[in-house]
């Protein structure tokens, strides 16, 4: 077995639309978390700037630098480390994110999907340990996705494989940002479950729980027996069976992870998502398969991330 002690040191940094969580990382472990960065209202140069003085602090009772990993949320060529856009944070085009900071830091860095890292992550230490091939699924404000296939990250011909959020459940459905109608995160996004929830409510009559309405108010709400959150979760628990249904027939993976914070609904969910997928699949290649909670929770991205830079820095 191995010492944990004795795995190396990497930095990983989860960056995202209001927060980059820089972390001091070993193996499954985050050592130290350092300071947040908030990227809005800074110029790219500046945020930049932040994160390389977020790294040398975190290294600074280490004998040297380390690897570092960054998780984003956008397009990013993961190849060439490159920034090609990212969500809800502007300035951000072409940036040679890799090339500047290494030549700063004089140690590897490497950028990757933010989705990706936190599949990684879960795949190596967490929900998806011991299995070959994993889907990951992020819940929030989008809906991100990753693959594990063969024991490897895929990540596609154009390096944007896993984008399970635009994937569409409704063929004539609402229509997604990249002209896909039905596109999943249309229906179970944070907003999204937030408005068709206060529709329900309107609907039926009955206060909502609060004026947002958001997917933690939904859940306090159905555990305490509303029949409208119940239905709220039991719509969403098949319609996230039915994108899996999708996903399992392609793919047959061994196991689906769910995290981000919709997953935190857990047994108001996905005995809903297990049914929805079961009635549109065969047993053949249902009967194995686990839809699960992701477990390494706000740090997955980190480890993830910190992961993936020491996989990159080996010769």
């Amino acid at each position: 077995m191995t010492d944990s002690h004795s795995l190396p040191h990497a930095v990983g940094i989860d960056f995202g639309g209001t927060s980059i969580k820089p972390a001091l990382v070993q193996g499954k472990t985050v050592i130290t978390h350092g300071a947040t960065i908030n990227p809005q209202g800074r110029t790219a140069a500046q945020t930049l700037d932040a994160m390389e003085a977020a790294i040398r602090v975190l290294c600074a009772d280490l004998p040297s630098l380390v690897p570092v990993g960054i998780g984003l949320p956008g397009f990013v060529d993961s190849e060439n480390g490159v920034v090609h856009g990212l969500s809800n944070v502007t300035g951000w085009t072409e940036v040679p994110v890799s090339q500047i900071l290494s030549e700063r830091l004089k140690v590897p860095v490497i950028l990757e999907n933010d989705a990706n890292a936190m599949a990684y992550g879960e795949w190596l230490y967490g929900a998806a340990a011991n299995t070959r091939n994993a889907v990951c699924i992020t819940l929030g404000t989008g809906v991100g996705g990753a693959l594990i296939l063969e024991g490897k990250l895929y990540r596609g011909s154009q390096l944007a494989a896993g984008e399970l959020g635009h994937t569409s459940i409704d063929l004539n459905g609402r229509m997604g940002p990249y002209g896909n109608k039905g596109c999943l995160e249309a229906y179970v996004g944070n907003h999204p479950i937030s408005t068709r929830a206060l529709a329900a409510y309107r609907e039926a009559g009955i206060p909502a729980p609060s004026t947002e309405c958001t997917p933690l108010d939904l859940t306090g709400a159905a555990r305490k027996g509303c029949p409208v959150a119940l239905g709220i979760w039991k719509s969403i628990g098949n319609e996230l069976g039915a994108a899996f249904a999708n996903i399992v027939w392609i793919l047959n993976p061994d196991v689906i992870v769910v995290g981000g914070g919709v997953a935190k609904a857990g047994d108001l969910l996905f005995p809903h998502i297990e049914d929805s997928l079961k009635s549109r699949t065969s047993s053949v290649i249902n009967s194995q398969l686990r839809i699960v909670p992701a477990t390494l929770g706000n740090d997955a991205g980190a480890i993830g991330c910190a992961a993936l830079a020491l996989a990159a820095a080996k010769p």
